[in-house]
């Protein structure tokens, strides 16, 4: 008997757990990756954070120099750094409006790929028992359709044999409908994935540029903290001075009027004005590839209803799952094994 349709069922169904294995594998990588560029996703807005965190530094130190400056000493070491602090805060200012605007326009992506977890992990487990299902199924089928195949001629083979055509024609369109339904969610993942993955590869040397604003803002915050320090004392220990009368004057007058008090003046901060004309010596680390942020342009994906597509899977194999419970034939057949059109007539 010709059994062209049997072999086309079985070529059929052995791509079905190999689409399935292949689309939960799929699911997998997707969610890996998804994972990973939520995350980078979130540089903008950290970029962002820090560049203003830096910017109010920035200022607060060259405010603080202003005051500070009133001491000689500090005065003449404080030029270079006061440059340096100007030169920095005019290259951070666009990139701080670049990655504010960049971490607005991302936020909506951030949001859609966040509900992607539970989807992707469902879709995963589920295409892994297709694959499971569909494997059973296609050993049993296989081994039935070998064991008939091999009887003796008769009418016992021929009615077996026809069961065999009969229900292959019967289930092929819905192992068609299935595999054509996993084919399509593997392409529409591979289509999100590529564009993820550009977004990752895009977004991965802002970790870069947020690691050395760190680094700025770590040699930056001790000089504050001592320029801070130097004002409030100019501000508020006073010293006597004798002339015209006897009376109590702060540091900062005495270094802004008094010119022939410095060296009192100078008692109580000394060491405190000594690490501060140190401390400025210091050179800002630079914050390399800053410009980047300025023409980065991230493209927004076209995230496909995963929840649709992973229902749209699951009632292929449901519809494929109902008729391959029809499938009764065992071999050696029984006594009263009909063909599978009578079968289904008596069911």
């Amino acid at each position: 008997m010709d059994m062209t349709p049997t072999n086309n069922f079985i070529a059929s169904l052995t791509q079905t757990p190999t689409l399935a294995t292949q689309l939960s594998n799929n699911f997998a990588r997707l969610k890996q990756t998804n994972d990973t560029v939520i995350k980078y996703l979130s540089y903008p807005q950290e970029i962002s954070t820090d560049l203003n965190n830096l910017s109010s530094a920035l200022s607060t130190a060259s405010e603080l120099l202003t005051v500070v400056s009133v001491v000689p000493e500090v005065g003449e070491a404080a030029a270079a750094f006061n440059e340096a602090i100007t030169a920095m805060q005019e290259e951070i200012t666009p990139a701080k409006e670049a990655a504010a605007t960049l971490a607005a326009d991302v936020q909506p992506v951030i949001s859609a790929l966040q509900k992607l977890d539970t989807p992707l992990t469902k879709g995963q487990q589920y295409a892994s028992d297709v694959a499971t299902n569909a494997q059973t199924f296609l050993n049993n089928f296989t081994t039935v359709t070998n064991c008939i195949n091999a009887l003796p001629d008769g009418s016992v083979k021929d009615t077996a044999q026809n069961y065999l055509n009969q229900f292959s024609a019967k289930a092929q369109p819905e192992v068609d409908a299935l595999n054509t339904g996993m084919t399509d969610v593997n392409n529409a993942i591979n289509t999100v994935y590529d564009t993820i993955n550009s977004i990752e590869q895009q977004l991965s040397p802002l970790q870069e540029i947020d690691s050395a604003i760190d680094s700025v803002m770590s040699a930056l915050n001790p000089v504050i903290n001592m320029m801070s320090s130097l004002k409030n004392d100019l501000e508020n220990i006073e010293i006597p001075i004798p002339l015209p009368y006897p009376h109590m004057v702060s540091l900062y007058d005495v270094f802004k009027t008094l010119g022939d008090f410095i060296d009192l003046a100078m008692k109580p901060i000394q060491g405190l004005v000594d690490d501060l004309v140190n401390a400025l010596g210091i050179t800002l680390p630079s914050i390399p590839n800053l410009s980047y942020l300025l023409n980065l342009n991230i493209p927004m994906p076209s995230l496909p209803d995963f929840d649709a597509l992973i229902t749209s899977v699951e009632n292929f194999f449901n519809q494929l799952q109902n008729m391959l419970n029809l499938f009764k034939l065992t071999c050696p057949p029984s006594d009263d094994q009909t063909d599978f059109i009578t079968q289904l007539n008596k069911g």
